[in-house]
C-alpha cells in the first residue's frame, strides 16, 4: 500500500469481506487505489459441527479477494466463536490484546489511510463481529503510538474508520416486505457514508457466490439470490464515521471514496 491512499478491511469471518465491503473494496480497486483484507478467522467453527470441510473458506477467501482484486489472504487463523461466542482457539477466547498486537502488525506494514471493519453491534450481533470492532479501533490508536509494541514497525495515524452499518431505513423496508428476523439497525441521521456501489454490483455478487459452502448450508446470503433483495441490499454500503489519529481536522465531511484523506 502507498502512503498516501489505501483501504483496509478488518473482518471477522470469511465473506463478510464481500458481503459488507465487497462495493468499496471494487470501488477502489477500480480507481487503482490499494486494497487488503485481514480475516480474523479461518472461518472453521470452533465448537459443532463443522460448516465445511477443513480449508474450504479459506480456499474461497481467496477466489472472493482475486474477484474483488484485493490482494492474497491475511488469515489470523483464530477459529470462528460460533453465535455462543466460545470454543478451543475461537476468536473470542484468544487474549484481546494478542489479537490487538496482530492488528497493529498489519496496519504498520500495509500503512492504510482508511481502516474499515463493522459497527459496535457488529452488523449482525455476532460474537466474533462485535470483538473485531472493538479491536480494530484500539489496534488503530495503537499502531500510531511509537511507545506500544516497538518491535512491529514504525508507527502509522490511520486517517479515517468506517464502520459498516445498516440504515434503519432499510430495515424497515425489509420489514414491510415480510422478512420477520429482526435486523439491528442505525437511525439514518447517524449514517456518515451511503455508498452507491450499483456500478460493481455484479463483481460484489460474484465475490459473495464465490462463498460456495456458504450457500450449499443454506446461510442467510442465500437469500440475495433473490435480484430485487439483491440490489436492496447490496447496491448500498452504509457506514459511520470515526475520525483516526491521523485525521488532518475535525468536523464531519463526505469525501468521494473511503480512502480519500479528510
Amino acid at each position: 500500500m502507498g502512503r498516501e491512499r489505501g483501504l483496509l478491511a478488518v473482518h471477522a469471518h470469511p465473506d463478510d469481506e464481500s458481503l459488507f465491503t465487497g462495493g468499496v473494496l471494487a470501488q477502489h480497486a477500480a480507481e487503482q487505489i490499494p486494497t487488503a483484507v485481514v480475516t480474523c478467522t479461518d472461518g472453521e467453527i470452533a465448537e459443532g459441527t463443522p460448516y465445511a470441510p477443513s480449508g474450504t473458506r479459506a480456499k474461497e477467501l481467496a477466489q472472493a479477494l482475486t474477484v474483488l482484486r484485493a490482494g492474497e489472504p491475511d488469515i489470523l487463523r483464530h477459529r470462528d466463536s460460533g453465535p455462543a461466542g466460545r470454543g478451543p482457539g475461537s476468536l473470542c477466547e484468544v487474549p484481546f490484546d494478542t489479537l490487538v498486537a496482530e492488528l497493529v502488525v498489519r496496519i504498520r506494514r500495509l500503512r492504510p489511510t482508511a481502516v474499515t471493519t463493522y459497527d459496535a453491534f457488529g452488523v449482525s450481533g455476532h460474537p466474533d463481529h462485535v470483538r473485531v470492532h472493538r479491536a480494530v479501533l484500539a489496534a488503530v490508536e495503537a499502531a500510531a503510538h511509537a511507545q506500544l509494541q516497538p518491535d512491529a514497525g514504525p508507527p502509522w495515524a490511520v486517517h479515517s474508520v468506517w464502520l459498516a452499518t445498516l440504515p434503519e431505513s432499510l430495515v424497515r423496508q425489509l420489514t414491510e416486505l415480510g422478512m420477520e428476523i429482526p435486523l439491528p439497525f442505525t437511525p439514518d441521521e447517524r449514517i456518515s457514508a451511503a455508498v452507491d456501489v450499483r456500478p460493481w454490483l455484479d463483481v460484489k455478487w460474484e465475490a459473495i457466490r464465490a462463498h460456495a459452502s456458504e450457500f450449499e448450508r443454506g446461510a442467510r446470503i442465500a437469500a440475495f439470490e433473490e435480484p430485487r433483495l439483491r440490489r436492496l441490499c447490496l447496491g448500498t454500503e452504509w457506514f459511520l464515521h470515526r475520525p483516526g489519529p491521523g485525521a488532518r481536522r475535525s468536523g464531519h465531511s463526505r469525501p468521494r471514496l473511503l480512502a480519500d484523506q479528510i
